[in-house]
């Protein structure tokens, strides 16, 4: 589950989201206190709403004109309600200054109250978007993820069977590294998976024998994407002499990951094959299989045509 910390942090950039009061208490706890907020995340977030408590509740022009005009009394007592209904917290938008005596009460229950440098509205797309983003559901796999021609591919196998030599050749290709050795991977949408770097090996590729690579500074800025889509997963196995391997596959391999299909494809590890090719030319295939090519289809289709035309 997401914390307070982990919201400030992927908000930082977007709105300037920081503390006002509560980080040493809240910045490791939860941000939901329930399974309705955590099952329906865009509605974590609103503007102040006392028959919504369980909320992250942005004050605006309106709002704070609002605590203003009802009274010292009235607005403790909102707040109280708020604590009680397990409200998230408050979010001041740009420009405003809550009423002192509100600040001392918060102070005084310990309610998590954020700042945003952005407006009010702006504020409740960037926050709820970021909500919804740390929500969505997330796992970790083990290979080398890389962008080949502007798809998002996840190179897997077992240990030591040259995954990251072979994330280095693509490099040295023009192609670019999103990860090693661990991915995160978070359900951006339907039939949308992301993925990228934990931030301890964010731009880091681990070579045997060589040791840790900073591939921005070796091979520069464009060598290193943040984060893509998953695309398509290649699978390294090495064949054992004598063990057969499908040479014209004509099901195709999907591999589930969070809950959705991705197209999968097994290259055949083995001495003096270039790895980096076949990779390339795996992308390529699939590329054209989105674009309603099938070069095996087709060879079966002509196949059957010339049987037909002898008969």
């Amino acid at each position: 589950m997401p914390t307070y910390q982990e919201l400030v942090d992927l908000c930082e950039s977007i709105c300037r989201l920081d503390w006002i009061y509560g980080e040493a208490t809240h910045s490791n706890q939860q941000i939901f206190q329930n399974a309705v907020n955590s099952k329906y995340p865009s509605l974590c977030v609103g503007f102040l709403n006392i028959i919504h408590p369980e909320r992250l509740h942005i004050i605006g022009v309106p709002e704070v004109t609002f605590l203003n005009a009802i009274g010292r009394e009235a607005r403790l007592g909102l707040v109280d309600k708020l604590h009680e209904g397990k409200a998230i917290g408050l979010l001041v938008a740009k420009g405003i200054d809550l009423p002192h005596d509100m600040i001392d009460h918060i102070i005084e229950i310990d309610m998590p109250v954020f700042s945003s440098a952005a407006g009010a509205e702006d504020t409740l797309t960037s926050v709820r978007q970021c909500i919804i983003e740390l929500a969505a559901p997330s796992c970790s796999m083990h290979g080398v993820f890389m962008e080949v021609y502007g798809m998002g591919v996840l190179l897997t196998g077992q240990s030591g069977i040259g995954k990251s030599e072979l994330g280095l050749e693509l490099l040295t290709r023009g192609h670019s590294l999103v990860a090693d050795d661990v991915v995160d991977f978070r359900q951006k949408g339907p039939g949308s998976i992301e993925g990228s770097a934990p931030a301890l090996l964010a731009n880091l590729l681990e070579v045997r024998g060589i040791g840790l690579l900073d591939v921005k500074t070796i091979f520069g800025e464009t060598s290193f994407r943040r984060k893509m889509r998953l695309d398509m997963i290649l699978e390294l196995k090495l064949f054992e002499q004598g063990e057969l391997m499908e040479r014209l596959p004509e099901t195709e391999l999907f591999t589930e990951v969070l809950g959705e299909q991705i197209r999968t494809m097994v290259v055949p590890v083995g001495g003096g094959r270039n790895l980096a090719v076949l990779v390339e030319a795996a992308v390529r295939t699939d590329i054209l299989q989105r674009r309603g090519i099938n070069t095996i289809q087709q060879f079966f289709d002509r196949q059957r045509q010339l049987m037909d035309e002898d008969e």
